[in-house]
């Protein structure tokens, strides 16, 4: 009975389909899931800050600083940008199926 009141609540023209309340479930936790996920991956990156050497024009070009995209680090930011990627589509995703009337 709960999820026929629900159903009412929400749309007073007529009833959802029945898969409609587990698609909008599963994706607001995978986009709940997914923006804790960005934050413990940015928080696992080091800074960027040079400290005094970028006050100075110091260069720092030793071997971790030539190949980012190959150490942790780089693996770390391209994990960031695939997840806020996917964050950005679920989020639109949650905003259309949120705008369908039935």
């Amino acid at each position: 009975m709960t999820n026929e009141v629900m159903r009412m609540m929400m749309f007073a023209e007529g009833i959802a389909p029945d898969w409609y309340f587990p698609v909008i479930l599963i994706m607001v936790i995978l986009t709940c899931l997914l923006a804790i996920f960005i934050l413990l991956v940015v928080l696992l990156q080091p800074g960027n800050s040079e400290g005094l050497g970028a006050l100075t024009g110091a260069s720092t070009d030793t071997y971790l600083g030539k190949n980012k995209g190959k150490n942790w680090e780089g693996r770390l930011k391209k994990l960031t940008v695939i997840a806020a990627a996917l964050l950005v589509v679920f989020c639109i995703a949650l905003a259309i199926l949120g705008t369908i009337t039935f």
